[in-house]
């Protein structure tokens, strides 16, 4: 259980770290790449310290490159959705990616059949918690950002558990999973340095700064505390409880955050589209 409270206290930071990035002017990108630097660091600590890693890296190597892919297309896009519609909305948007995963795992994986009634809240409860403007017509440029942070991090949790389930499968221990987070990250940091130099204008650009570095460190810290703690919460506690407590806690944290410490108004259709969304997670895994 105590794994369970560490990653849920981990979980909750992201956006409300990204929301302090914003306050205090801190490059989130610069931030976003040491946080790799830090997390691939320690995962490798953590490998090296456990023993050497007893399975095969042909088995995993590829799903753990793709999970470091879209954790770092998560973190670019959670931040833009935080700077932009605050942290509930960027929160709850990442938290019901959960049915991304179980989807997959049901169409490819041959998992169980999803609970489709769960399924449509989901989607219903994005409907609601999306902007609204023009008399209640909904912008679709507004819906882009929180859209890909539901996209993003669905699809690295669903490569999360693919890896998890194949060091589970070979009979693999820490070691392993520190390795495969280590390689994860490694991916994650490669990948952002390819978007910042390739894809982000020249002008966009800012020379690297101490405080940039210490939020960056920051973040790494909490980024592998989080990814650890979920991989070894999912070893110990079964699915059907952990998902929902976990993703039913951040949730309410952040929207707690959002309003009373970040001063974040919710318009009475995304209060209703929290609780929907707290409904479907409940359904999802009852």
């Amino acid at each position: 259980m105590q794994y369970l409270v560490i990653a849920i206290i981990f979980g909750s930071l992201f956006a409300i770290l990204f929301k302090i990035f914003q306050q205090r002017g801190i490059d989130a990108l610069q931030a976003i790449g040491i946080n790799y630097v830090v997390a691939f660091v320690i995962g490798m600590l953590g490998s090296v310290s456990q023993g050497f890693a007893v399975i095969n890296i042909g088995s995993w190597l590829v799903p753990a490159i793709v999970v470091g892919l879209f954790m770092m297309l998560s973190f670019v896009t959670m931040n833009i959705a935080t700077r932009s519609h605050g942290i509930a909305i960027a929160t709850i948007a990442a938290r019901v990616a959960f049915v991304i995963p179980v989807l997959c795992a049901y169409l490819f994986l041959q998992g169980e059949e999803p609970r489709w009634v769960a399924s449509a809240l989901v989607i219903a409860s994005l409907l609601l918690i999306f902007p609204q403007q023009n008399g209640g017509k909904s912008d679709s440029q507004q819906w882009i950002q929180p859209l890909l942070v539901f996209a993003c991090y669905g699809i690295t949790n669903f490569f999360l558990k693919l890896s998890q389930q194949i060091v589970a499968d070979a009979g693999g221990g820490d070691a392993d999973l520190s390795l495969v987070t280590g390689t994860s990250f490694l991916s994650a940091l490669l990948f952002t340095l390819l978007y910042y130099y390739l894809f982000l204008p020249r002008t966009q650009r800012t020379p690297l700064s101490w405080h940039n570095i210490v939020a960056g460190i920051v973040l790494g810290c909490v980024n592998v505390g989080c990814t650890y703690f979920l991989l070894k919460s999912l070893m110990v506690i079964d699915s059907g409880i952990f998902y929902p407590t976990y993703n039913i806690a951040i949730v309410t944290i952040a929207t707690l955050v959002g309003r009373i410490g970040f001063g974040e108004r919710l318009k009475i259709t995304q209060y209703i589209g929290v609780a929907v969304a707290i409904l479907a997670i409940i359904l999802f895994f009852c």
